[in-house]
């Protein structure tokens, strides 16, 4: 059995076990709020809750969109299962699997990276829990001690992190990555212009990156057979 029927195999159980672990924690997460309308008798109404959701998905829906298409190519069908039951993806899972795959010298869409990522994923998510679970029990007592600059920086936390990720991908393409930068800038500053609402303008730049990053793929490609094709003159002297 060569790597890529290994893995196919290894897909076809987790596709089964990915889709009823991540039910019943879909399910798990009203519990405590079914839990808490039962002890205090307080039920809200059905409007009440559409209001919510309403609010709930205009400052997140994007984000149902945005992230499976950007973080899937790294997270890989395992770890994008893994991801959406535990959660933080950009702030830890991905930069999770970004630098295992990095430290082991894994290729990007290679069947050595996607068991790498899943790997480096299930690693942060154990280290992880045992920090929320240590910090959950203390963190309340010296999160008040802690100078309000440090508070402060913590709000850099994911812009960093997320830089770090972008930093890791470029180096691998420079030309690309410099493009795509260029793109990204480009667009935010450009889209509020013609009229694109806020929260669609990281899901346009993130297709039109897709998109520059297929070109540039296609070109390159077409290019390297030319170069290939082309015959080999020899200069007699």
């Amino acid at each position: 059995m060569n790597e890529q029927t290994a893995l196919n195999k290894f897909n076809s159980s987790i596709k089964t076990l990915g889709y009823v672990f991540v039910t019943i924690a879909l399910l798990c997460n009203f519990v405590p709020a079914v839990y808490a309308s039962i002890t205090t008798g307080v039920f809200p109404a059905i409007g009440d809750l559409l209001t919510l959701w309403v609010a709930a998905a205009s400052a997140f829906g994007v984000g149902y969109f945005v992230q499976p298409i950007s973080f899937f190519p790294m997270a890989n069908m395992a770890g994008s299962f893994m991801c959406w039951i535990v959660g933080n993806v950009g702030e830890i899972r991905i930069p999770a699997a970004t630098m295992a795959q990095n430290v082991t010298n894994a290729e990007q869409g290679t069947p050595k990276a996607q068991v790498i990522s899943t790997v480096g994923i299930g690693g942060s998510i154990i280290v992880s829990v045992c920090m929320i679970t240590l910090f959950t029990l203390i963190g309340a007592s010296i999160m008040p001690l802690m100078p309000k600059v440090v508070l402060k920086a913590f709000g850099f936390v994911l812009p960093c992190v997320l830089g770090a990720v972008y930093a890791s991908l470029a180096s691998k393409n420079i030309i690309l990555g410099a493009i795509i930068m260029i793109s990204s800038i480009a667009g935010k500053m450009l889209f509020p212009i013609i009229g694109i609402p806020g929260g669609l303008i990281m899901l346009l730049n993130i297709i039109l990156a897709v998109i520059i990053a297929r070109i540039y793929f296609i070109t390159t490609q077409k290019l390297s057979l030319i170069h290939i094709s082309e015959p080999t003159r020899r200069v007699v002297i």
